[in-house]
This record gives C-alpha cells, structure tokens and sequence, in this order.
C-alpha cells in the first residue's frame, strides 16, 4: 500500500497516511481516550479480591501478560514444517491477542461470508456493519506485506477457491469484497502474523490506516502504547453492543482538532501579513517624503491589494522553509547534516530567537533577521554546491555563499515563491528584528487556550497537507487594504442573544 506519511507517536503503531491527523495523535489523542482506560482501571478495582485471574485485568496488563507467549508461538510458526502447523501457530498467537481486547476466540475451522455477491471470503468474525475480523495471513509468506498476502486453496479447506479471487492480493480484496460489498462493515481487523492493520471504510480509499507491529509492541512494553492499542482495538472501542463506538467519537474529535489548529495557523499568518504591510508601508512613505512624495495619495498611491500580495508571498515563504526543514527526510534541505546550514543559514536557527529578549532600540532596529531570512532565500532560489547554478548571482552574492558552497549542496528551488522579481516592493525594504521576531513567533508558537494554558510550539513535522491546505486556501481570498480610520474586530453575539433582541424589540413596537 503506498503511503505519503508514516509517522509513529507510538512505538510500534503506524499511522499511515494519517488515519489520524498526526497533531492530534501527540497532542489530544490520550486526553480523548482516558475516560476508557479510567473505566477499565476502576473496574479492575472492583474486582481485585476476586479470584479470576486475568479476566479481570485491565486489556493492556493483557497485552502484557500474553508477550511472552506470544513469541514463544511466533518461533513454533518459524519452526513449522507445513502450511498446517504454521497455521495452528498463526492461531493461537492471535487468540491470545484477541481475548485481551475483549474478542472470542477464532475458530478452529474459517467461516466463509460471502460480503460482496461471488466473492466469499473466509473470516473469524463478523458484527453486522460495525466490524469484520479478516485472517490473512498467508503461510510461507512471512517476510512480505500483509496487503500483498493472498487467499490459497488452504484458506478455503474442502470449498473450491474461486477463480476470480486467485492471485487477488488483500489490498484489491478490501476494496472490492469487503468494503465495495452492498452492506460493508465500518472497521475491519486485518490480521497479520507479526502486524495488525485497522482500517475504516470511509478512509480506505485514501490508503489510511494503523498498523500495529506487535513484535516492537510487545518486546518495548510501553505503558502508553499498550494503553493505546487496547482503546482503539477493543471490542468494546470498536463494535459496542449498543451506540456510536469509541472510534466514531475519536474522528469527531480529531476533525475539531484540525480545524482549530487550521483556524489559529490562519489568523497568524494575517497578523504576521499585516506586520510585514505596516512596516512595509511605513519605511515606502519615509523613502517617498525624501523625494517629496507620498504613497496614500496622487500619482505615487501605493496599491495596498499589491503590497498585501507580496506580503502574502512572504509569509508562504517561511510556511515552506518551516515544513521543509521539519521533514529532512524529504531530503532537500540539510537541516541534519550541516553544522553550517543549521547554525548559519536555516530558519530554525532564527527560531531559536523568537522569545529572546531585545531590550536596546540597536537590537530592536537592528537588521539580523532581515539579512538571515533574504540569505536563506537566495539559497534556496538559487542552490549552492550543485554546480554552475550561482552563475547568475552577483559577486558580493557569490562570496557570500561560498562558505556553504564548500560545506553542503542544496539544489535550486524554481519557483515564483522565491523569486525576488515577484516582490519590487518589499525588495526596497528592510524589516527590523522586532518585526521579524514577532512574525516568527506568530507561525512558531500556537494559541494557549484556557486559563492557565501556556503556548506551544507548533510542530511542522506533525502538521498535515490537509491542514497546511487549508490554511492556504483560507488566505487566498485575503486582500489587505489601507485603513482611513480605526477599525476594530469584533466578534458577533451569539445566536440566542440575537433572537432575543429581535423578540424583545418586536413586542416593543
């Protein structure tokens, strides 16, 4: 299965092309599911005099408790002789696996569903529409994906295998027999020997999914991963006997969660637009008195629509290095491999910045940032180290590049974005440190919400393209424009406030 992003927040649980947005992941996902642990925990509480013996641990002591087992079963599968033995291994490892997460366990023969017409496929479980539990572990195929197992004559015992299934790998199955049925499940468990994929129906299309690798899960045995498998695979989180699952109410959660980091992204880029165009505007008026013009009125106006264009630009520009330099494994900037590009260079090093103190007008004023920013851009407009790319760079240019030149290679960037042509205006400016620093430290630190809640710094690495998109298209209609007189944003009255005042005015008259 291709995959855009595999990120762990969990060892040993993937989450591939963000099943999860990953910010919600590592920031709200264990406040959203520490209400079920609680209950797990005080239900073990409960029972702690009973003599019952596991059953009634909480579902992560479970997990735990079954590791040794577990590999003690997984080298009986490595030591098989045939198809069988490997088989009733395969078994009893996800036996065990599926008792603690609340599940009966399989059967000893495969039960065929026949989910979509013409294609029936053997199961271990099937809830109605809310969950199927899907073996497809393929015997002798031990070191390849679990998506590219297939169904054999084995799965099927004494029932012929369907022509039209041979040689189908489970990344076709799922979308054709199992959730392209007419009556698909929500979940699905698809169970591997070594890896547990969960998959949800509404996702699938988009390759999205957890894999859980109980090989790394079970050998760390970390608290938090544990917690973290038993609230997302559980019976209980999955196909409850009645209402919405724990999983439904997880997605509910974790889009809120996007679009409030997508809002606070927004209205950060705007303040930080409207800095670079105040400033802007001011230091374009001072050079215009000096020639006995003025850029708000006659022939000389500026065009606040264009200045807040070349503004907008700006801000993209450091949106793309913040991403860029958060994700070296993309392999364009050496943010990990250069001391030089670190320290000298890289917008990261200008982050380090952005609460330090500038208590004299000479460091207010000074123009550090400014000289960084513009360096790093020409870096990236027009590469260094790669050849005979710096032949258009002016001389002065040239000599200050050439320390990077002989320390790292970064390949020129063709684009608008990063073309100084695209920006006269802001190209005659020079922005103080102050000014920088407060634009840096609007995209770098997120919003504290509530009382007593700090600011954060907003992770990059874990922002999604779904969200920087949409920070994107938000600031695509923006037009700036200068302000006669004083303007204050105000925030409507609340629905119920306005009906009210419409009754009360209506009996009034």
């Amino acid at each position: 299965m291709p995959a855009i992003e595999n990120v762990q927040t969990f060892a040993g649980i993937t989450n591939e092309n963000e099943f999860y947005s990953h910010p919600y992941l590592a920031e709200v996902f264990k406040g959203d599911i520490k209400d079920r642990l609680t209950a797990w925990e005080a239900e073990e509480a409960q029972h702690a005099s009973d003599d019952a013996g596991d059953t009634n641990r909480t579902p992560n002591k479970r997990l735990q408790a079954w590791a040794q087992r577990w590999f003690a079963l997984r080298g009986q599968v490595q030591r098989g002789k045939d198809e069988h033995e490997r088989w009733h291994a395969f078994m009893q490892m996800q036996s065990g696996l599926l008792q603690a997460l609340g599940y009966a366990p399989p059967p000893r023969t495969l039960t065929l569903h026949e989910l979509a017409s013409g294609l029936p496929l053997p199961l271990w479980q099937l809830q109605g529409q809310r969950l199927a539990i899907i073996p497809a572990y393929q015997p002798s195929r031990e070191d390849d994906d679990l998506l590219d197992h297939q169904l054999t004559a084995f799965h099927y015992g004494t029932e012929p295998l369907p022509t039209h299934i041979k040689g189908e790998t489970w990344a076709e199955l799922l979308s054709d027999a199992v959730f392209g049925a007419d009556q698909p499940p929500r979940y699905v468990l698809l169970l591997g020997l070594d890896e547990w994929l969960l998959l949800d129906r509404y996702k699938w299309p988009n390759n999205r999914a957890l894999r859980f690798n109980w090989a790394d899960i079970l050998d760390r045995k970390d608290a938090d991963t544990l917690k973290a498998c038993a609230a997302l695979l559980h019976q209980d989180s999955l196909a409850p006997g009645e209402g919405s699952s724990l999983l439904e109410s997880l997605d509910e959660n974790a889009h809120k969660h996007a679009f409030g980091v997508s809002e606070d992204l927004k209205y950060a880029l705007r303040e930080a637009i409207e800095l670079l165009g105040n400033e802007a505007a001011r230091q374009l008026d001072e050079q215009a008195s000096g020639s006995k013009k003025s850029v708000y009125s006659g022939q000389y106006k500026l065009d606040a629509s264009v200045l807040s264009l070349e503004c907008l630009r700006m801000v993209y520009r450091l949106l793309f290095m913040f991403y860029i330099e958060a994700r070296p494994e993309l392999g364009y900037v050496p943010i990990n491999k250069s001391e030089v590009y670190l320290k000298g260079y890289s917008l990261e090093s200008l982050r380090d910045l952005e609460c330090q103190p500038l208590p004299t007008q000479q460091a207010r004023e000074g123009k550090y940032f400014d000289l960084t920013l513009r360096r790093l851009f020409k870096l990236v407009a027009h590469g260094c180290g790669m050849g005979g790319e710096q032949a258009s760079l002016r001389n002065a240019d040239q000599v200050a590049l050439q320390g990077a030149k002989d320390t790292f290679a970064l390949a020129p960037l063709d684009s608008r974005l990063f073309d100084d042509t695209s920006m006269p205006l802001l190209g005659k400016v020079q922005f103080p440190n102050a000014v920088w620093q407060r634009v840096i430290k609007l995209l770098s630190l997120s919003k504290g919400q509530g009382r007593g809640k700090r600011s954060g710094r907003v992770s990059y690495q874990l922002l999604s393209i779904n969200q920087l998109g949409a920070v994107y298209e938000a600031l695509l209609s923006y037009r700036g424009f200068f302000a006669d007189e004083d303007l204050y944003e105000v925030k409507p009255a609340p629905k119920k406030l306005l009906v009210s005042s419409h009754l009360c005015k209506s009996h009034e008259v």
